[in-house]
């Protein structure tokens, strides 16, 4: 599950919010240079989801478990690690319009100033 945090830059004082997370049905990136975010829907992923899902011991998440044993059962393709998985939906979210990258593992930046120097506070906001 996905929420969103207060945060204050510590370089140049603005305040903003931070996503972190997808939710059931999606995804949330972010660009290593700017912080911009972008989100995929698995329905986007197609078979680098159902790959995915057929290497998982169990459900991705309660809420699609029914249909996650099936693909586990079913599905004909070879199963992938999550290490795979993540380069391969990083691979296919693209570039950011800066010319930066859009990782799992990217910071948080400043919208501002672009300061990965933030002070997050309390939760504001889950999602799924």
């Amino acid at each position: 599950m996905g929420h969103c945090k207060r945060a204050v830059c510590r370089s140049c004082g603005f305040h903003f919010q931070v996503e972190h997370g997808g939710g059931f049905f999606f995804h949330l990136l972010r660009c290593d240079q700017c912080g911009e975010t972008k989100d995929i829907g698995f329905d986007q992923l197609g078979e680098i989801h159902l790959a995915y899902l057929k290497g998982l011991g169990g459900p991705y998440c309660v809420a699609t478990m029914e249909q996650d044993k099936y693909i586990r059962e079913n599905y004909q393709g070879k199963a992938i690690s999550l290490e795979e998985y993540h380069s391969k939906i990083e691979r296919l979210c693209g570039q950011c319009q800066c010319g930066g990258q859009f990782r799992f593992n990217a910071q948080p930046r400043c919208p501002e100033c672009k300061s990965t120097e933030i002070e997050e506070g309390e939760k504001t906001l889950l999602y799924d």
